[in-house]
C-alpha cells in the first residue's frame, strides 16, 4: 500500500458534505481534483469518500437531520462531480461497451452514474441513459448499439417491477443483464427471482463480475417471475388505488402541508405490495412498512396505521391476493 492509498480522508469527507449540502459543485470538485492532483486514486475518491458521504446523506436526511431538499441538493452536487471527472477518460472506441442505467421507475441516477464513470475509468465503453428509462425506448436503442451487457440499478425495492421490465426488454435483444442495488435484497435473490444474469453486492465487483460470468439470457428469462393477470390489473389501477386510499384517511389526521407527502408514502407502500407479489415474498412489504414506521415520525407524520388500513381496504377490493401479503407482512412488522 503507498501513502495515498494509507491517506485518512475523514476531514475530505467533512468538506464534500459541507459543499454538497451547500449545492457548491464547483466547491466539491476542487476538493476531489486536488485529492487526486496529490495522488489519491480515482477508486478512493469514489467508494471511500464521495459515495460514503451520500450514504451519510441519505441517512442523516431519514432521521430528520436535513429536508429533502437539502438531500437533493447535496446528491446533485455530487452527482456533478462525477459526471465532471467522468469527462475527463477517453471513451474507447475498440472496448467492450456496456450499457448502464437505472430500473424503469426508478429516479435514483447516481448509483448508476458511478458504475458508469468507474467502467470507463477501468477503460471499457461506457453509455450511461441515466434514471428511469422506459423499458420499450431501451429495448430499441440496445438493439441499435449491441452491447456486451446491460448494468442495471435498483436503488429501493418499491422498483422491482420496473426492473423486471427493463431486464425483460434487454433480453428480448439478446442482451444480458448484471444488477446491482440494495433494490434486489441483501443477498441478490429478487434480482435473479426477477430474471436478471448476475448479481453483485456493490459497485466495486462490477467489472470482475463482467469479466468472469458466463450469463445465458434465453435461460434466465425462461425463470423469471413477471406480474400474473391480478397484479397487471392492480398495476394498471395504481393511480386510482393511492387516491381511494388517500380519501379514506380522515382530513384532521392529516397534519398541514403533509398531504402530498401522504400520496408519496401510500404510493410507496403500494409499490412494496407490487413488489412483494411479483417475487412471491411479504419481506419486500415489512422491510417497506419497517421503514416507514421509523421515518414518518421524524418528518412529522404520525398516521401510519390509519395509512395501511385505507390501503388495505382497497386492495381486498381490488387485488385481495395483495391485501393478503399486506396483511401478513403488517403482522410481521
Amino acid at each position: 500500500m503507498n501513502d495515498m492509498e494509507a491517506t485518512d480522508l475523514s476531514a475530505s469527507r467533512l468538506a464534500v458534505t459541507s459543499a454538497a449540502l451547500a449545492g457548491d459543485p464547483g466547491g466539491l470538485y476542487n476538493i476531489v481534483s486536488g485529492l487526486l492532483g496529490q495522488g489519491v486514486s480515482f477508486d478512493r475518491v469514489l467508494f471511500d469518500l464521495l459515495i460514503p458521504a451520500e450514504r451519510d446523506l441519505g441517512t442523516r436526511w431519514q432521521q430528520g437531520d436535513y429536508l429533502v431538499s437539502e438531500e437533493h441538493a447535496a446528491t446533485a452536487a455530487i452527482e456533478t462531480v462525477i459526471s465532471l471527472l467522468a469527462g475527463s477518460f477517453d471513451q474507447p472506441e475498440d472496448a467492450r461497451t456496456f450499457v448502464v442505467t437505472a430500473a424503469e421507475g426508478d429516479d435514483h441516477s447516481l448509483p448508476a452514474r458511478t458504475t458508469a464513470a468507474h467502467l470507463l475509468f477501468l477503460g471499457y465503453r461506457t453509455l450511461f441513459l441515466g434514471a428511469n428509462v422506459l423499458a420499450s425506448d431501451l429495448a430499441e436503442y440496445l438493439k441499435s448499439e449491441e452491447p456486451d451487457a446491460l448494468v442495471l440499478s435498483c436503488t429501493m425495492s418499491t422498483h422491482l417491477p420496473g426492473a423486471r421490465a427493463t431486464i425483460a426488454a434487454s433480453h428480448e435483444v439478446g442482451v444480458p443483464v448484471l444488477a446491482g442495488g440494495a433494490g434486489f435484497g441483501e443477498d441478490g435473490r429478487w434480482a435473479l427471482d426477477i430474471g436478471a444474469d448476475g448479481w453483485v453486492a456493490s459497485l466495486q465487483e462490477v467489472a470482475e463480475t463482467l469479466e468472469t460470468w458466463n450469463p445465458d439470457p434465453e435461460t434466465s428469462e425462461a425463470a423469471a417471475k413477471s406480474p400474473n393477470a391480478e397484479l397487471q390489473s392492480l398495476i394498471d389501477q395504481w393511480p386510482g388505488v393511492v387516491a381511494r386510499a388517500r380519501a379514506a384517511i380522515p382530513e384532521d389526521s392529516i397534519p398541514p402541508n403533509k398531504n402530498a407527502r401522504v400520496l408519496s408514502e401510500l404510493g410507496l407502500a403500494l409499490d412494496s405490495v407490487i413488489a412483494g407479489v411479483l417475487v412471491e415474498d411479504q419481506g419486500v412489504v415489512t422491510d417497506m412498512l419497517d421503514w416507514q414506521k421509523a421515518t414518518l415520525p421524524v418528518h412529522g407524520i404520525d398516521s401510519q396505521d390509519l395509512m395501511i388500513d385505507a390501503l388495505m381496504s382497497v386492495l381486498e377490493d381490488v387485488a385481495p391476493a395483495a391485501a393478503g401479503v399486506l396483511a401478513r407482512a403488517r403482522e410481521d412488522k
